[in-house]
């Protein structure tokens, strides 16, 4: 029996699984890795907030903030401090006629979420 191939097919598994994860990092990737959180979190603000957050026709008593500029800002539109620790508690345990999302979404979408939170609307952009 020919254990060269199992051994090299492992190797080949175990190099693809440190590039994937991040471990071999060149020039620019931690960049693309930002854009990439970024664009993740984009699809997953068009999936899972902009029918509340962009719709201007909600039939609701309240309406949904807006969301642009909003690490830009001192404050939340609850008041409370315009931080990454803030908004991922409000996206986890919801506010106010906004449900929570701590069932829905993994840490690493709420992660991506915030990345793409960071850059929406951003006069800097």
């Amino acid at each position: 029996m020919n254990m060269i191939w199992p051994a090299r097919a492992l190797g080949l598994a175990a190099a693809g699984t440190l590039l994937l994860g991040g471990w071999a990092c060149g020039p620019g990737d931690e960049k693309n890795q930002a854009v990439a959180a970024a664009e993740q979190g984009k699809a997953l603000y068009d999936m899972h907030c902009a029918a509340c957050h962009e719709d201007t026709k909600l039939d609701l008593a309240k309406k949904p903030p807006k969301l642009d500029g909003l690490f830009e800002r001192r404050t939340l539109p609850s008041g409370a401090p315009a931080t990454g620790e803030q908004v991922r508690k409000t996206i986890l345990e919801g506010r106010g006629i906004m449900p929570p999302f701590g069932q829905t979404l993994s840490k690493e979408d709420v992660d991506n979420l915030l990345a793409h939170l960071r850059t929406k609307g951003n006069r800097g952009k």
